[in-house]
């Protein structure tokens, strides 16, 4: 469009830049400080000939399309098509107008005269030169109607969702990837095994806890528990960490209680107390020992007192039980 305005306006049909109004240009546009809106409705509704050169991308800007109307509804519409561009691409109220390309002699010659009928005076020689220069321009050039269209509302919004998730996934890397830093600098610090365990796990308050519990769950497993099962060695376990006692029923109060428990004691992974009747899980079994300890890790991390409201709430909401694993209730639920 500016070479339109270069070639055709200034040179061909010596027109002042005082006469022109081309937002593009800052010698025919809008001022420094200037609002961008009232100077185009302003001109829009002022101007006694409104040439509007219609592009792909023309036809996706409102602005653009509410001043073609409006000089339309005036009758000082001159609309060409952008060399390059059919009339097939023309949406809107646009299709039924009759609208011809930029680039062609007899609509270049009607604007000559559309513009002498305004009272401006220029030679044939100047307007053929402008128009040679317009065609060159063309030539050596990319055609407006190549450019690439601009996205409509829909599409800028589609973007700039796609942009919010890829910001977001981003985001969400980082933060993965700065906490594996920091647990490998921890780890290589760590001169115990307790202080290599400590150092492993993450330090966001959610994630310590979804790792924590993956470890007792696991935990479990492999020692032959799992959630809803009775098992006796698991119970044991729980029985210890909660402070309360388990003792063998009898053989006619619960056959099939005793005769598990009995199985484990003889297998070594309880122990009976004859004397009291009591059960208690054998550590010396590393898979006993190792369910106990994640147990008990995971109890202690679920103080409430060490917590923050946030995690409290989120807690609650997410098992429906208070946050103590000392309670059979939330045991049965989390673990």
């Amino acid at each position: 469009m500016k070479s339109f305005v270069e070639d055709i306006l200034l040179r061909g049909a010596e027109l002042r830049s005082a006469d022109v109004f081309y937002s593009s240009a800052a010698d025919m546009g809008v001022k420094s400080g200037e609002h961008l809106m009232e100077r185009v409705r302003a001109e829009a509704g002022g101007s006694e000939l409104i040439v509007a050169m219609v592009t792909p991308m023309y036809q996706t800007r409102p602005v653009c399309v509410a001043e073609l109307g409006a000089a339309w509804a005036r009758g000082v519409l001159f609309p060409v098509l952008a060399p390059g561009m059919s009339r097939s691409e023309l949406e809107g109220v646009l299709p039924g107008l009759l609208i011809k390309p930029a680039d062609d002699e007899s609509v270049l010659d009607e604007l000559a005269d559309r513009i002498r009928d305004l009272g401006f005076r220029f030679s044939l020689a100047s307007f053929g030169e402008g128009k040679a220069n317009w065609k060159s321009d063309l030539r050596g050039g990319v055609s407006p109607a190549s450019l690439p269209p601009v996205p409509s509302a829909d599409e800028v919004s589609r973007l700039q969702q796609e942009l919010r998730n890829t910001q977001s996934a981003l985001d969400s890397a980082k933060r993965e990837l700065d906490e594996q830093r920091q647990r490998n600098d921890r780890l290589r610090a760590a001169k115990t095994a307790a202080e290599t365990r400590e150092a492993d796990l993450p330090t966001d308050e959610y994630e310590r806890f979804k790792a924590l519990l993956t470890g007792t769950k696991n935990a479990v497993a492999e020692l032959g528990g799992f959630a809803g099962a009775n098992d006796v060695v698991v119970d044991a376990v729980w029985h210890n960490t909660a402070g309360q006692q388990m003792y063998l029923p009898s053989n006619f109060e619960d056959p099939d209680r005793h005769d598990s428990i009995s199985a484990e004691v003889k297998n070594g992974r309880l122990i009976f107390d004859e004397d009291t009747g009591e059960i208690s899980p054998n550590a010396d079994f590393p898979a006993v020992a190792h369910t106990r300890d994640a147990v008990v890790e995971l109890t202690d991390y679920l103080d409430p007192a060490l917590r923050s409201e946030a995690f409290l709430e989120w807690f609650s909401q997410q098992y429906g039980t208070p946050m103590d694993l000392r309670m059979k209730a939330c045991w049965d639920v989390v673990i």
